[in-house]
């Protein structure tokens, strides 16, 4: 259903894919998994007709309708939601004709009214995509609020934007599914939707994501992409079998590179060895016949190192396996140490354009402490935490900080988009942050990950882990004694997740979380609070 064919596409002097080939036939599901920045999201929009590779081709079975589900929308943030989701709100709207329709053919009376009649219901049907009752009860099941068709996709939460990119796509009934990270910002109702979606789906599925439990349950292969050579390599199974297949050729990888190396050696020292007995005879004897005999010998010399050149020139040389994969260096160090209260909400409300999402919040958070906020999509977490940092006002009540408090806060939306605009980079970005020159800029990205030229990458070039780990770089460089996180996780690759994890579990400051990330909340809540229905309480701590 789904055939990708020698796809390879270049930025710059840099190949991000080369030569990508696979095939997905209906019902299988191809998980797709590489570091941040390794053209995971390049090779989706290939597949799904938004981008042009340089060459090679993408083939859909004939007619096949593809549905694309994007990583984010920060993009869109000055659009409406009809706009960027068109295949739902064209569902909606065709949803409310069925039963207009439906009530004119039923009352219709002569033969041209019923044929306009029951061409109209056939169009709103054709129009609607998903069954209409299906997406009315995928609405509800979603949580979602009522959202109008005209309202900006900038004022929706990540996991409303999540919501309906997964609608949208479904709505359009595809035969075959791209989905890029599909459970980032979900809260769990969502995601065990997303599940009984994905359980139902009859067609192709390409899954982007660094969520191992899902790759477990739904890849039958994986494609890996490498950072290096921009090539992929096909592994059997889901990403437990992947990682136990990789681990098992690399070991393999080296076994076979240190007997090359071994042979290599040996036939050097031959080569050397009859290179000096040719030599010595020819040195040592005036007879003619000996001096034919030694240049025999040394022609041998000379045909090994042919045959030793030919093999190191072939395709089928081992080449060195990477001793380890690099990864991200977050460690984050408060500059001062904060006091017993750090952080006080008392009886806090805050809105969004006039509608009040939470109301009477009140906790308070000491140095040390590690606190996660979870609760439903849209209902709020996101602009408490900006109230908390300074970025919104709060509509009712009172937020106090310690004098010695220094926040530092990681966004969940993507507020580097307006960096890209005036042609920011990375390294540019960190110079104008703190007083850093050029040298010292490059090496602290070098700690996240940014290599080479790879630093005067444009911000708008960037792909949203990078662009995460460029957010964790200026996090660190603020040495905050109070870390306000949302969505802390999202975007980034497993390596990344597993880093920035050990950074956290060694920082001393008090940590203020949004998440929906089971594992960081086993791991880091020491008091967990649930936003449910504009109120805001302690679960336990």
């Amino acid at each position: 259903m789904l055939k990708a064919s020698n796809i390879t596409k270049s930025y710059a002097d840099r190949a991000v894919l080369e030569g990508v080939s696979f095939v997905v036939n209906a019902g299988e599901c191809a998980g797709v998994v590489a570091p941040n920045g390794a053209g995971k999201t390049t090779l989706l929009r290939i597949l799904a007709g938004e981008l042009h590779p340089d060459s090679g081709s993408v083939e859909t079975g004939g007619r096949a309708a593809v549905a694309y589900v994007r990583q984010g929308f920060a993009d869109a943030a000055g659009r409406s939601v009809a706009e960027v989701f068109p295949a739902l709100f064209r569902a909606l709207g065709a949803s409310a004709r069925i039963e207009e329709t439906a009530g004119a053919l039923a009352t219709a009376s002569g033969r041209d009214a019923l044929v306009a009649a029951q061409r109209a219901y056939d169009d709103a049907m054709k129009d609607a995509g998903m069954d209409a009752g299906a997406l009315a009860a995928g609405w509800q099941e979603l949580a979602l609020r009522a959202i109008s068709a005209d309202e900006p996709v900038s004022s929706l939460s990540g996991g409303e934007q999540t919501k309906l990119a997964l609608l949208d796509a479904f709505s359009s009934r595809p035969d075959v599914l791209l989905l890029d990270e599909p459970t980032n910002n979900l809260d769990m109702q969502a995601a065990q939707w997303l599940t009984e979606c994905l359980d139902a789906f009859e067609g192709a599925i390409v899954l982007v994501s660094h969520d191992r439990a899902l790759l477990d349950e739904y890849a039958d292969f994986i494609v890996e992409l490498d950072q290096r050579t921009g090539r992929a390599t096909v592994f059997s199974g889901g990403y437990t079998d992947y990682a136990t297949e990789k681990v098992r050729r690399r070991d393999a990888q080296w076994t076979a590179f240190r007997r090359q190396q071994d042979r290599e050696r040996r036939v050097r020292r031959e080569i050397r060895d009859i290179k000096g007995t040719a030599m010595r005879r020819e040195k040592s004897s005036q007879n003619d016949f000996y001096r034919r005999k030694a240049k025999k010998v040394a022609r041998r010399a000379v045909v090994l190192e042919r045959r030793l050149e030919r093999e190191l020139d072939s395709d089928e040389r081992v080449v060195k396996p990477m001793m380890r994969e690099y990864r991200l260096k977050a460690e984050i160090r408060p500059s001062t140490r904060g006091g017993d209260r750090m952080l006080a909400v008392e009886e806090v409300a805050v809105a969004v354009g006039g509608r009040v999402l939470v109301t009477g919040a009140s906790f308070q958070l000491g140095w040390g402490e590690r606190a996660v906020i979870i609760g439903p999509n849209g209902g709020g977490k996101t602009t408490l935490l900006r109230a908390i940092v300074g970025e919104e006002t709060p509509a009712a009540g009172s937020i106090v900080r310690g004098p010695s408090v220094k926040i530092g806060y990681l966004a969940q939306d993507e507020r580097l988009e307006a960096m890209s605009a005036v042609g920011e980079t990375p390294v540019s970005l960190l110079r104008a942050t703190a007083p850093l020159s050029e040298t010292e800029a490059r090496r602290f990205l070098h700690r996240f990950l940014f290599q080479g030229d790879g630093v005067h990458t444009p911000i708008a070039s960037l792909s949203y882990g990078e662009r995460r780990r460029l957010s964790l770089a200026m996090l660190v460089l603020g040495c905050a004694n109070l870390l306000v996180l949302d969505e802390p996780t999202n975007h980034l690759d497993i390596p990344s997740r597993e880093a920035l994890e050990a950074a956290l579990d060694s920082y001393d400051g008090a940590i203020l979380a949004v998440t929906h990330d089971r594992y960081f909340i086993d791991r880091f809540a020491q008091r967990l609070l649930a936003l449910e229905g504009g109120r805001l309480r302690e679960v336990w701590a």
